[in-house]
């Protein structure tokens, strides 16, 4: 029997997400957009762009929190947290088996990204793709980055696109298997990484091999440790994973961004390099 509540309140959790991080996102996007526009041509109002991506995006979480709702219970997948606020069983004893984990695989594995970023990625990235990219996520904010990422991403990405092709994979394999959860969890952050490109690529970040492997190579790594905590905890247990990775990294973007202002200015990868090197 489909869990209408459950549905309903998953996605009346992503909704603050959408409204705090689509504004954000879009401005920065209008700006570059505008620059490519060919003469005599405009972009919509901003608040139709606003509220057509609003539209689209509740769209994407409303099918997402659906087929999750229709299909994690077949594949032993669920949401043990949001499952006891719907039908008011204790909050706590469906919140503590998750904490300890997701605490402690949110900040060390985002320690594990950031060094890979700032240490191997950033120095070998072309100034321009760092300066649009850290642009883009700065204009983000902490509660975009918290509320988006750590809430709505795991809803379309956890519960919806994981979910699906778990299902999937259970139906022609004939049941649930480990092989089967991690190759659905390799699959998933592959996506997930991939899906993070257009707006990337509309901001004016040059998709480079790099490029590539940094989207996919980092946001794996963070697949594998919300993927497998949802399938081990449950949703929330990966929500707050997510979460701390956005709140680990923030203040490497805060001190790295500062220190590059001088360089913002320019497209000059050299000059960027000289003064990063310092």
């Amino acid at each position: 029997m489909f869990d209408w509540s459950l549905f309903f309140v998953l996605v009346l959790v992503s909704v603050p997400g959408l409204l705090v991080a689509i504004p954000n996102v879009l401005g920065r996007l209008e700006t570059t957009a505008a620059d490519r526009l060919p003469p005599g041509k405009s972009l919509p109002p901003k608040p139709v762009v606003i509220g057509a991506t609003m539209a689209q995006s509740l769209l994407l979480v409303s099918i997402a929190a659906a087929a999750g709702t229709a299909l994690a219970p077949r594949i032993g997948l669920a949401a043990p947290f949001f499952e006891a606020l719907v039908s008011g069983q204790p909050l706590w004893e469906a919140l503590r088996p998750q904490l300890v984990p997701a605490l402690t695989l949110g900040v060390g594995g985002a320690l594990l990204i950031v060094a890979a970023y700032y240490l191997f990625f950033r120095p070998r990235l072309d100034w321009p793709t760092v300066r649009h990219m850290e642009e883009l996520r700065m204009d983000l904010g902490l509660w975009a980055r918290l509320l988006y990422g750590g809430i709505v991403e795991e809803v379309l990405f956890r519960w919806g696109v994981m979910t699906l092709l778990a299902w999937i994979g259970a139906a022609l394999l004939g049941g649930v298997t480990p092989g089967l959860m991690w190759a659905v969890i390799v699959v998933s952050g592959v996506l997930f990484g991939l899906g993070h490109l257009p707006s990337y690529r509309l901001a004016g970040c040059r998709v480079t091999p790099l490029f590539l492997a940094l989207m996919i190579v980092l946001n794996l790594w963070a697949t594998l440790i919300c993927g497998w905590l949802f399938w081990q905890y449950g949703l929330l247990a990966a929500m707050v994973a997510h979460m701390l990775y956005h709140l680990v990294w923030l203040p490497f973007d805060l001190y790295h961004f500062k220190r590059a202002a001088p360089y913002l200015v320019g497209e000059s990868t050299e000059i960027y390099q000289a003064g990063h090197s310092r």
